[in-house]
């Protein structure tokens, strides 16, 4: 594809550029075994039993499932709905192709990123298995849900869904109407969480190789099949996942993270568990885990008291309030895309709804500081369709907050000013500091809305020709996709509800060197560099241009930079670019995963 620029892994030198790295890892000082595991190892036990698989669509040639395990919590786990003793993941595979997972060429197993669900990676699950299939491979795509999606709330989504009335959906969560009898009890605050405090890192990683290993017995097997993939935090969380050792054992690796793994891929992010390779010195080893590790368990000791947030539920911009809008937002759109929409007239004021809209939608400081009584107007005081409702809270030319954004279009139907707040496109263009300054607003130029008396429409990504502030280069993603993906009910939601704060505790311990207490079993360090490694990077987003620099990707891996994409983007572009070639992302990952053999 010529639009994208990378270095491939050359095929026929794969395996000396494999010794290669295990002789530059030795003479570092990380002296570990990488190779498969002896035979002479005992086989691990799963404990994953009572596999469930329901066909929940098929889609353009794709089999979407939903697959789940019971695999309880233990014992002395705080109180939890039953759902919480089960966990899994949305199955992509193509249609025609094996109904074993063991029996496809590749499984690609990926950890969604801070906050989203299994939902999140529908596009890019779906387009990787259909571009896969295309090049004759049966590739299985696997959309891991933390175990915290157990506590999502879907009956107002399930409801509206059956009764076409986005309403319903809005008014059972904000406004207390019943659905079958049924009132929403609210939204859980930190007291009322304490089941997350066993929801961190090494129950996140240790369901997925209990899900692997119950898929594919066969430890040489799965390091032939499996292609461990994240996005955005996901990434982190495969880092640990490839250094963790699972069996506690430090004789063995058979149990080691890595050796579960052909390959790993990082959408937008980076896979590690030693960002700045503490762990390559003994001393520093030493030191960090004879400070980080006593203060790590303190810390922990303290958030289980519930003296720290178990989830930031009542924060506003990533609070889950606001993510319940966003959903909502979606719903609407998806039932009633162009009606104008009611959603912000159904919705109460309080201090983080008002706060989050405000943000979003303001213009400039001046606007934000006043809520739009400097004459601007505030979200509220304008006409929307459902869509254009949608693509003012998402859009990269529309939403204020870069995490969020995805290229879907352009507003239409009325005037539009352009937005400086909190920073305007314009300055991400700076040498080096706007590289992290994208991490803010994006890249491109925002605008809002001028005309109080006008109906705001929307225009799709493929549809934005002539629009003075994007290109259709820019616009990666069909809105109309967002809102069925954002409108999603059970099994899984789009956002999480309620996004387990300790996995930000467990990866700044691991990143600060604790390899003590509950880090014990982080035995390895950055093991996923001796694997055939693909990173895919937006063009518009912040993670080449921030962290990218300072963590510089392994110097074998594939590098593919995505022109035009967003962070969302990456894993939510359409299948058919405006160019009319397919979505790189997974185009480029499919290629990848096809040149392991």
């Amino acid at each position: 594809m010529a639009s994208i620029a990378y270095t491939r892994w050359g095929h026929s030198v794969r395996d000396g550029l494999r010794w290669s790295v295990i002789l530059a890892v030795a003479a570092a000082g990380m002296v570990v075994p990488v190779g498969a595991a002896s035979a002479e190892e005992p086989a691990p036990v799963g404990v994953a039993t009572d596999r469930q698989e329901q066909v929940l669509e098929v889609r353009d040639g794709v089999i979407v499932s939903d697959v789940s395990y019971l695999l309880p919590l233990p014992a002395g786990a705080p109180a939890h709905p039953a759902a919480c003793d089960r966990t899994g993941y949305l199955r992509y595979r193509p249609v025609g192709g094996p109904a074993n997972s063991s029996d496809a060429d590749h499984v690609i197993v990926q950890q969604p990123g801070a906050i989203g669900g299994a939902v999140n990676s529908d596009s890019v699950a779906a387009n990787t298995v259909a571009a896969a299939h295309a090049a004759g491979q049966n590739v299985e795509f696997w959309a891991l849900a933390r175990r915290s999606a157990c506590l999502d709330e879907n009956v107002g989504f399930d409801y509206a869904l059956r009764t076409g009335n986005y309403l319903d959906a809005v008014d059972y969560y904000f406004n207390r109407e019943p659905i079958d009898g049924q009132v929403f009890p609210g939204f859980k605050e930190s007291q009322d969480l304490a089941v997350l405090d066993v929801m961190g890192m090494e129950r996140v990683i240790r369901d997925q190789y209990e899900m692997m290993l119950f898929e594919i017995p066969e430890q040489a097997v799965r390091q032939q099949k499996y292609v461990c993939a994240g996005i955005s935090l996901g990434g982190l969380v495969a880092g640990f996942f490839s250094d963790w050792d699972f069996d506690g054992n430090p004789a063995t690796t058979r149990d080691a993270g890595y050796n579960q793994c052909a390959a790993f891929a990082a959408q937008d992010t980076m896979i590690t568990s030693d960002p700045v390779a503490i762990q390559n010195t003994p001393f520093l080893h030493d030191l960090t885990n004879a400070i980080v590790g006593p203060a790590n368990d303190v810390v922990k000791a303290v958030a289980n008291v519930g003296v720290l947030p178990r989830s930031l539920v009542s924060v506003p911009l990533v609070g889950a309030r606001t993510f319940m809008i966003y959903r909502l937002a979606g719903l609407a759109a998806h039932l009633e895309p162009d009606a104008e929409s009611q959603l912000l007239a159904h919705l109460p004021h309080d201090l983080d709804i008002d706060a989050t809209l405000d943000f979003m939608f303001s213009g400039s400081l001046t606007a934000f500081a006043t809520n739009g009584a400097d004459g601007s107007g505030g979200m509220r005081d304008f006409r929307f369709t459902n869509t254009a409702l949608l693509g003012e809270f998402i859009d990269n030319n529309s939403g204020n907050f870069a995490l969020f954004q995805q290229g879907v279009g352009a507003l239409a139907g009325g005037p539009v000013s352009e937005k400086t707040f909190p920073v305007p496109g314009s300055v991400t263009q700076v040498p080096l500091l706007g590289g992290f300054l994208r991490a803010i607003a994006g890249p491109q130029q925002r605008v809002r809305p001028t005309d109080r008396s006008v109906l705001y429409t929307w225009r799709n990504y493929d549809d934005v020709r002539g629009v003075p502030y994007t290109a259709p280069n820019h616009e990666a993603s069909d809105i109309r996709d967002a809102a069925r993906q954002l409108g999603t009910g059970a099994p899984y939601a789009y956002w999480e509800t309620y996004f387990p704060a300790r996995l930000f505790i467990d990866i700044g311990a691991g990143y600060g060197g604790a390899r003590s207490g509950d880090m014990t079993n982080l035995r390895y360090h950055n093991m996923a560099r001796t694997r055939p490694s693909y990173i895919a990077y937006a063009g518009d987003g912040f993670v080449q241009q921030g962290v990218g620099i300072v963590v510089p990707p392994p110097p074998t891996a594939q590098v593919v930079t995505l022109p035009g994409y967003s962070h969302v983007d990456t894993i939510g572009a359409a299948r058919v670019q405006n160019d009319g070639k397919p979505d790189a992302s997974a185009q480029s990952l499919a290629d990848f995963v096809k040149s392991l053999g």
